[in-house]
């Protein structure tokens, strides 16, 4: 993301990546099988604007057979020309150059959020959360806060080859966050 020629971003996410394994707390094993565990590697560096403020959603889960993973964002790259919008189907990438507009009430970030594509029809989410974990930290001249809402997205995305694919309460999570660092 170049905002200027000193302050810029370079962000690479990676949606619906398989995962394998287990995790213990106490005595109890959660086992991961690749067939419908995935994660998201999230991996970005840079110089960035002293104040930040963006929008992200993320999920990965299968729906009708296939393999999905979301990526939506929105405010971070504004004035960019640039996205980090995409859609993953069975590993292929559909990227969208088009904005992503949240459309949600700031005052009250658990009811429904929906997202749709700026231009086409490529996107058009419903996301309806079940919880919310907010982190702020403040120290005079640096400060955080990120609400993250966990729920799940209902609607219709569509692949660069056109095929329209419905999506039924898959989890994933929304994030509106602001920042000074």
């Amino acid at each position: 993301m170049p905002w200027s020629e000193k302050v810029f971003q370079f962000t690479s996410k990676h949606e619906g990546l398989p995962v394998s394994g287990q995790l213990k707390i106490g005595d109890t094993i959660y086992n991961f099988n690749p067939e419908n565990t995935f994660a998201c590697l999230d991996f970005g560096r840079g110089v960035w604007p002293y104040s930040v403020n963006w929008n992200w959603a993320t999920a990965s889960g299968i729906s009708n057979g296939k393999r999905i993973g979301l990526n939506f964002g929105a405010k971070w790259t504004d004035g960019t020309g640039m996205t980090e919008n995409g859609i993953v189907v069975d590993g292929k990438l559909t990227k969208l150059s088009e904005d992503i507009i949240f459309d949600y009430d700031g005052s009250d970030l658990k009811k429904p959020w929906i997202l749709k594509s700026a231009i086409t029809n490529r996107v058009e989410l419903k996301f309806v959360p079940f919880y919310e974990r907010i982190a702020k930290s403040n120290l005079i001249i640096l400060k955080s806060e990120v609400h993250q809402m966990i729920g799940h997205f209902f609607g219709r995305i569509e692949t660069e080859t056109g095929e329209s694919i419905i999506l039924e309460s898959m989890l994933g999570s929304i994030e509106e966050h602001f920042g000074k660092w």
